[in-house]
């Protein structure tokens, strides 16, 4: 693995490039994490499948090792930030892998690049089906951005707040406290300009056009008891991508490459067309 720190205009942005460990089953895969995550929780991920592909990490500018920012990043400016990086690596093409926001992100840079794009996967999203749920949902960003005022990263040391912010994204909380301590240290640190512009361009139309528009096969991969991407609009999200395959993963929240990481990468692992691995 080598990390790479891009400096661009508003900030920098930090990945690792995890390299097979044999012969590559096909182009890299690009894990894109979501809104007030960084690229650590793609850990697990990472691990089932670098021995068939390189794989690349990024933390998205605004959060986790890709602070300071210098100017918030929206959705626009992030994908602009991951193909900026995909240049820098000299990457002709990819596979994406987004989750939550990241998977808005991978839509975006798919429907931009479809030359760069090979397959999509998207996790734990659900598309805006009219223009009151955008209306809801900027209200609901417009609250949390002011609510972030109130952070302070050593609440992240606070048992019962790291378990009390875990319970709205795990269908079962892990009994895992460094892992729901990291999750909740980049909420906490995460940059709010960044945070709220990012959680704003969210509900662009634009992205439900770009996933109109995709021309790739293309897998959602979404969790039964997902509070934060309403399962009710997964029949509208995979009827708006031309050819979306649907998996879904049962008893399990926001999180699936956290709560069932075997099921989730063999899911992945089979789209991409690599065998299935189970590790030890």
């Amino acid at each position: 693995m080598r990390t790479l720190t891009l400096q661009l205009p508003g900030g920098p942005l930090v990945a690792d490039y995890y390299v097979a460990t044999r012969p590559a089953a096909g182009p890299p895969v690009l894990l894109i994490h979501g809104w007030g995550g960084s690229g650590g929780y793609w850990r697990g991920t990472v691990e089932r499948l670098r021995d068939r592909f390189d794989v690349i990490v990024p933390d998205l500018p605004g959060v986790g090792r890709s602070l300071p920012v210098r100017q918030p990043f929206d959705m626009p400016a992030q994908v602009a930030a991951l193909e900026a990086l995909l240049l820098q690596l000299q990457v002709p093409q990819v596979q994406l892998i987004g989750h939550s926001m990241g998977g808005g992100l991978a839509i975006m840079l798919a429907a931009r690049r479809p030359d760069l794009a090979q397959r999509l996967i998207l996790t734990a999203i659900s598309l805006f089906q009219n223009d009151a749920e955008r209306t809801f949902f900027r209200t609901i960003t417009e609250i949390s951005g002011v609510m972030m005022h109130l952070r302070a990263d050593w609440m992240a040391d606070l048992g019962f707040l790291r378990q009390q912010f875990a319970t709205r994204f795990f269908y079962r909380v892990p009994d895992d406290p460094e892992l729901l301590r990291a999750g909740f240290h980049d909420y906490l640190t995460m940059d709010r300009a960044t945070a709220v512009a990012s959680a704003r361009s969210a509900a662009d139309p634009a992205i439900n056009a770009a996933a109109h528009a995709l021309r790739l096969p293309t897998l959602l991969i979404v969790a039964r008891q997902d509070q934060v991407m309403p399962p009710a609009n997964v029949p509208f999200t995979v009827a708006s991508i031309p050819g979306c395959e649907l998996r879904w993963i049962e008893e399990c929240g926001h999180f699936p490459m956290l709560e069932h990481p075997d099921e989730y990468a063999g899911l992945v692992r089979e789209f991409l067309g690599a065998p299935a691995t189970v590790l030890a």
